[in-house]
């Protein structure tokens, strides 16, 4: 093995002062000692910015006034002196020998740019509000022994190469289990701050057409679902269904290793995530704008009962809110 590159590990933080110490720990557990810590207060009003400031100089902590995390993560690693930019949100956490096995992978693969994982979803158990406990500093020393005593750590990956069909059909990576090389970064320009939410998402799919990566076949980190996170809030823009049209205007598709998604696949695509946000919305009360996306699935599927019956129980509201605005 050559020697270990320095990671620059990535930490917006927005009002994450109950949650920020854990996601730290699991990151400085992961017996991974070339290790840079960025952290950006993003407007924090809770003592966030306190509890950040009793790890003294063990991570850096940047401010910037509420931007989101696309605009906190483009701060961070701009300021990063990594080889390899890894990222963790504050709420979240990653499992013991993650870094590791990533490390190593890129080590042996050269030609890949990013390497992720699965993740595990971290619920409150039975309607509580109590989360399971995270992993021990001992599961993590454990998993370092583990990977220490192997003379060549190595993982078995599920996705591999071009992957720029597979992620028009699925949003496969999320954020806190990928590992990039700094020079993608760089050649990129980072994240696309126009994106309030699926920031992440536009940024692989940009990706996947220069750059290899490649899906580790193991859980990499645990994904808190809570009612207050940004992605749990219905909006009336549904950035996934729109990252993927813009995706097939400009691309087309072809991935660069030349497989195809059919256009029957892709309607389907977008039938599903047009529905799926409407299916939020309607729950969430919000009739209008969840009309506009059954009207948006069936423009996709138009033989799908399901999605009728929902755009005539979100019909009327539509028609009022059509005439409340023309007669305004």
């Amino acid at each position: 093995m050559s020697p270990r590159p320095l990671v620059s590990v990535i930490v917006p933080a927005h009002n994450a002062g109950a949650t920020v110490d854990a996601a730290l720990e699991s990151v400085f557990w992961q017996g991974y000692e070339a290790l840079e810590v960025i952290v950006v207060d993003d407007g924090s009003t809770d003592d966030t910015l306190a509890r950040l400031q009793r790890w003294g100089d063990r991570i850096t902590v940047l401010q910037q006034r509420k931007q989101g995390p696309a605009a906190a993560r483009n701060l961070a690693w701009r300021h990063a002196k990594g080889e390899l930019i890894a990222f963790i949100d504050a709420d979240d956490v990653w499992l013991p020998g993650k870094l590791l096995a990533q490390v190593a992978y890129l080590q042996a693969h050269p030609d890949v740019d990013v390497v992720f994982g699965r993740f595990d979803r971290w619920a409150p158990a039975d309607g509580s509000n109590s989360w399971p406990q995270p992993p021990t500093a001992a599961d993590h020393e454990q998993a370092v022994g583990r990977a220490q005593s192997q003379a060549a750590p190595g993982a078995t990956t599920h996705l591999h190469g071009w992957l720029y069909a597979d992620l028009l059909q699925e949003s496969h990576v999320h954020i806190i289990t990928a590992l990039v090389r700094r020079s993608m970064m760089v050649a990129m320009s980072g994240f696309d701050e126009q994106w309030a939410t699926g920031s992440d998402y536009e940024f692989w799919l940009r990706a996947s057409r220069d750059h290899r990566m490649a899906q580790l076949d193991q859980s990499l980190a645990w994904y808190r679902i809570h009612p207050h996170s940004i992605t749990q809030r219905p909006r009336p823009v549904n950035a996934e269904y729109l990252l993927v049209q813009r995706a097939v205007s400009q691309h087309g598709l072809t991935g660069p290793d030349g497989r195809s998604v059919s256009e029957a696949t892709m309607r389907r695509r977008l039938h599903a995530i047009a529905f799926g946000h409407g299916y939020l919305l309607f729950w969430s009360r919000q009739l209008a704008w969840a009309h506009r996306c059954f009207s948006q699935a069936l423009s996709h599927v138009a033989v799908h009962p399901k999605s009728w019956v929902y755009w005539c129980l979100t019909w009327p509201a539509a028609m009022q809110a059509q005439w409340r605005g023309e007669h305004a």
